[in-house]
This record gives structure tokens, C-alpha cells and sequence, in this order.
């Protein structure tokens, strides 16, 4: 089955509708990794920091975040593993850094508790 969108008075195959939205991610990111580079430039000295597998930061993660928010812990270190390839290291730790304070902080807590007994989303 070959199902068409039409964009721009062009019709163009659902396959290459997804591609090209793949390229756009693809190339957001590797924009993103170049800035956060010019930012944040590698130091020289980087002594070696213990290895760690994705598994076990979901693991640990989900015992630090408190009950309600501990299913989305999956979905979230998800989302940083499967852009961390060409992202630099540092660049990494920081999104990882951001899950655990978002996860810890108590004004996110109320504002998701709040949304989720309304039944919206989180804005």
C-alpha cells in the first residue's frame, strides 16, 4: 500500500514524509551537539569517570523519584540513550542531570499531580 501526502501541491510517499522528518531530527541534533560544544569546549584533562550501563541509571533513577513519577523514568532515559550517540559526553550528563533534578523537584511533583488528576497535559 502507497499511501501519499500532499505538500506543497507535490504528492510525496508517506516513506519519504517520515524520512525527511528523520533528516530534520537528525541534523536538530547534531546542530545541538555543535553549539553545546562551542559552549561547553572538551577539556583537556578528563580524568576517567566509572562506567555505567543505561540500565542502571533507569535503575537508580526510578528508586530516587517518588512512586507516581517512577513509570516515566523508562520512557526518559529512553529518549537520552537514542540520541546519545552523537551527542558529546558532557552533553549527555547533562540531560542525564536534568532528568534527576526535574524527577527531585517538588514543584514539578505538584504541577504533574495536578495535571494528571485533570487529565491534561503539563504546560
Amino acid at each position: 500500500m502507497n499511501i501519499s501526502v500532499v505538500n506543497d501541491n507535490e504528492a510525496t510517499s508517506l516513506a519519504e514524509t517520515r524520512l525527511g522528518l528523520l533528516v530534520r531530527r537528525a541534523l536538530q541534533v547534531r546542530e545541538a551537539a555543535a553549539q553545546f560544544e562551542q559552549d561547553w569546549p572538551r577539556q583537556a584533562n578528563r580524568p576517567p569517570m566509572p562506567g555505567f550501563a543505561w540500565t542502571e541509571l533507569e535503575r537508580q533513577l526510578r528508586d530516587l523519584a517518588p512512586d507516581a513519577l517512577s513509570p516515566m523514568v523508562r520512557d526518559l532515559v529512553s529518549a537520552v540513550r537514542k540520541e546519545a550517540g552523537p551527542k558529546p559526553p558532557e552533553m549527555v550528563l547533562r540531560e542525564i542531570l536534568i532528568i534527576t533534578a526535574t524527577l527531585l523537584d517538588e514543584a514539578f511533583h505538584t504541577k504533574w499531580h495536578e495535571a494528571w488528576a485533570e487529565g491534561t497535559t503539563m504546560s
